[in-house]
């Protein structure tokens, strides 16, 4: 299985496999997923061609680096070669049989020199915690041992309890590695395989469902391995005995949380290590493919998930691969459909007054009938917007093709915006989707604009008003789809508005620390519950004055 070695920043030393093909970014449907502001959400891509390999840019914001050369693609790349995606550095390392065969040592080889060199960036860019080059190679092998079992002819539980082997192999130091299946929408887990060694002692932590249950409520599962995250574990959980050293990360596949990993360990500081952290989320991630791959062996099930799967790549072209640069503003989005693919779409672009342009919309219908329409939305919103001043304009022109287009009972709603970066000016028109919310700098958070506005493509002859507001220094302009305050818990309470409001309040901070705190809020709220709509984010700050 080739893989990318992350050789620099907070990422170094994580380990990504891949099969034949993957894209590199930032989204949430990215094969090999870099979590760094500096990387696009569609980045780069990596693929086989025949015998070789080569790799290309995706039209990135900051760029794609091969041996230190800006490239476009495709571009050949060999094994040991150094790659640069913004500001992440990587080392791709292809699978045994993709290498070449050891030169004579009195000729030279410029692989080798590559991978040498590789090597040492390796070691000289490692940051603290981060693993040496042997524990790289060791993570390595799990991540080709455990891609290797979805070739064997043999039943889920023994597949599970070799990768589990293998795992505890890698991280000697951990006592007991489990897989648990999660029952549908409910908060129900079943242990499908569980390894232990010699220090386990033969106890288990009474309380791992309930642990796991918390774990899979967060994107990234849960990890402690420190005397504050224990005490307050225990709390909650209120036990006396809790393991010195935790893991719970979900095994989700496309949206789907098929269930959780279970790690842990009777020592805190050398169990594993901060760096592996992205190295187990990867883990997870083969590990769901084992159980879906198990739960659907007949050919027209596998036919289907490639054709999404296909479908999803294509899907991410049409979204924004980064948020826009402005001077004295910041810019942020998060995008994650209920299912492979979604009907939410959101853009960045120019009217032809020169003003910077967004728009936020959500096509009625999910999956395939929502994501064809997402589609031709983002051409045609571009097409008009190099042709006309404002966003009511845009909507009236978007309305009337729509309402001839699209079939009957489907609408779409969308609110399209305009800003003026030196005033701060905010022009925005309504077509049934939710209004805007302003935070301003004294955290007073106000909702712009009036209700009653119909979708796109209910009435071919509908106006749509336009809405002025103000976004002064150090205010926050939050975008959304009702897949937000729609959200919904167990009992089917709904998120609301309410606590959108209130979270934008309490967060006050960065464009992005309000996404990610509006996203933990709706976590906890929904406890576990598969996500019902797709949701889409986008916050716009201006910058405090000095």
């Amino acid at each position: 299985m080739p893989s990318l070695i992350v050789t620099s920043g907070a990422l170094a030393g994580q380990v990504f496999g891949f099969s034949d093909a993957a894209v590199i970014g930032r989204g949430q449907f990215s094969e090999v997923r870099l979590n760094d502001p500096t990387v696009s959400r569609r980045h780069a891509s990596i693929r086989r061609n025949g015998a070789a390999w080569e790799v290309s840019d995706q039209d990135s914001a900051n760029g794609t680096l091969l041996r230190g050369m800006r490239i476009a693609g495709p571009v050949p790349v060999t094994d040991g070669d150094e790659l640069q995606f913004g500001e992440v550095k990587a080392v791709f390392r292809a699978t045994p049989s993709d290498q070449p065969s050891l030169p004579s040592p009195s000729l030279p080889s410029t692989n080798s020199t590559r991978a040498r060199a590789a090597i040492d960036a390796a070691r000289a860019d490692a940051v603290p915690g981060s693993p040496g080059l042997r524990d790289l190679l060791a993570r390595l092998k799990l991540f080709c041992d455990i891609g290797a079992l979805s070739r064997r002819p043999q039943d889920l539980r023994t597949t599970l309890d070799e990768a589990l082997h293998a795992l505890l192999a890698t991280f000697p130091q951990t006592s007991r590695a489990a897989v648990y299946a999660r029952h549908g929408g409910t908060e129900t887990l079943t242990r499908l395989a569980q390894q232990t060694t010699a220090t386990s002692g033969g106890s288990e932590f009474a309380l791992a469902d309930a642990f796991l249950r918390e774990a899979l409520r967060q994107e990234y599962g849960i990890e402690i391995t420190d005397d504050p995250g224990r005490e307050a574990l225990a709390a909650r959980l209120r036990t006396d005995v809790v393991p010195a050293a935790l893991l719970g990360m979900p095994l989700r596949l496309g949206g789907e949380t098929l269930g959780a990993l279970y790690l842990e360990s009777a020592f805190a500081q050398n169990a594993w290590r901060p760096a592996d952290r992205e190295l187990f989320a990867g883990v997870a991630g083969q590990l769901a493919w084992l159980v879906a791959s198990q739960q659907a062996q007949s050919p027209e099930r596998l036919v289907e998930a490639h054709d999404l799967a296909l479908a999803r790549r294509i899907q991410q072209r049409f979204l924004p691969q980064s948020a826009p640069v402005l001077p004295g503003y910041r810019f942020a989005d998060s995008y994650a459909a209920a299912r492979v693919i979604g009907g939410d779409y959101f853009d960045y672009f120019q009217y032809r007054d020169g003003r910077h342009g967004l728009v936020i919309a959500d096509v009625s219908g999910k999956a395939v009938s929502g994501a064809l329409y997402m589609a031709r939305l983002s051409v045609q919103v571009r097409v008009f917007a190099r042709n006309l001043v404002g966003p009511d304009e845009l909507l009236a022109g978007l309305n009337r093709k729509l309402a001839h287009e699209l079939e009957p009972g489907m609408f779409v709603t969308m609110l399209a915006a305009a800003i003026e970066p030196e005033s701060g000016r905010l022009e925005f028109a309504n077509a049934g989707h939710p209004a805007p919310l302003l935070r301003d700098p004294d955290r007073r958070v106000c909702e712009l604009g009036e209700h009653g506005a119909l979708p796109l493509g209910a009435m071919s002859d509908t106006s749509f008003p336009l809405h002025a507001a103000t976004i002064t220094p150090g205010a926050c302009l939050l975008l959304y789809t009702d897949g937000l305050d729609e959200a919904h818990d167990v009992s089917q309470q709904l998120f609301g508005k309410e606590r959108v409001i209130q979270t934008l309040a309490d967060s006050g901070g960065s464009a992005q620390g309000t996404i990610d705190a509006l996203l933990a809020d709706v976590a906890r709220f929904t406890d576990g519950q598969a996500q019902s709509d797709d949701l889409t984010l986008i916050t716009v700050a201006r910058d405090r004055l000095s």
